[in-house]
């Protein structure tokens, strides 16, 4: 008898240190049983997409490597004075491969090719396209304003150019680029008429502790010429 109740007591102690966690099963089976379907639906969906940004990454980066071997063939043809056989291939590349890097920078390729075959008003059109895609990155602003501007003081249209010039002294990362791209600036303004909005600007570059010589002596000899044919202010 003592045998028997002793017995008992024990399984009561451990049915009592089971029942937490009977309860707790109880409940996940009860949760399981409302929500177990809408549970296994979302969690399809968090893979589903999980396999669509793989694919889609993957897809990228393949359609990325294809595009630039691509602009790597149009890029050495072009630095080998083919520029013939390398805008098609450039044009190719911007109008089958759209969002890549390579077609962004096939743009200012363009723009180059175009500069080559002496058509600096079909230049200015990719630069100007390659300076709208690339906004944000000050290197490649530089680039896509300096190509931008050439084209259009090309072109006959010097107060654009300066502007452009302008925009390329904005995106500059040190005092040698800025110098030389005020110094375009400056002499597109002397070609567009403004002589003292030119003279401003060399009297600015010629001020500019951080650049090279040469960019200053440039400025000065520039400046005494504009300031021996420029009226004085009245």
């Amino acid at each position: 008898m003592a045998t028997h109740i002793a017995k008992h007591q024990k399984m009561t102690k451990r049915q009592i240190k089971e029942d937490p966690l009977v309860t707790a099963a109880f409940r996940a089976t009860m949760v399981w049983e409302r929500f177990g379907r809408k549970i296994l639906i979302g969690a399809g969906a968090v893979l589903l997409v999980a396999l669509l940004i793989f694919f889609v990454m993957r897809t990228r980066a393949q359609a990325e490597q294809r595009a630039m071997a691509d602009y790597f063939r149009a890029s050495v043809a072009l630095n080998q004075g083919d520029a013939a056989s390398a805008v098609p291939m450039l044009k190719e590349l911007v109008d089958n491969s759209p969002g890549t890097r390579a077609a962004r920078n096939a743009t200012l390729l363009l723009g180059d090719a175009a500069m080559m075959q002496r058509n600096p008003k079909e230049a200015a059109t990719w630069y100007q396209k390659y300076v709208d895609k690339v906004r944000g990155n000050k290197d490649l602003s530089l680039a896509g304003y300096l190509g931008l501007g050439a084209a259009l003081e090309d072109s006959g249209s010097f107060a654009q150019a300066a502007d452009a010039y302008a925009k390329a002294a904005e995106n500059a990362r040190s005092d040698n680029e800025r110098g030389r791209a005020l110094l375009a600036q400056a002499r597109s303004l002397a070609r567009a008429g403004q002589s003292r909005k030119a003279i401003e600007i060399y009297q600015e570059i010629s001020a500019m502790g951080g650049a090279e010589i040469p960019i200053r002596d440039a400025a000065n000899m520039h400046l005494g010429e504009l300031s021996v044919t420029t009226p004085a202010s009245p």
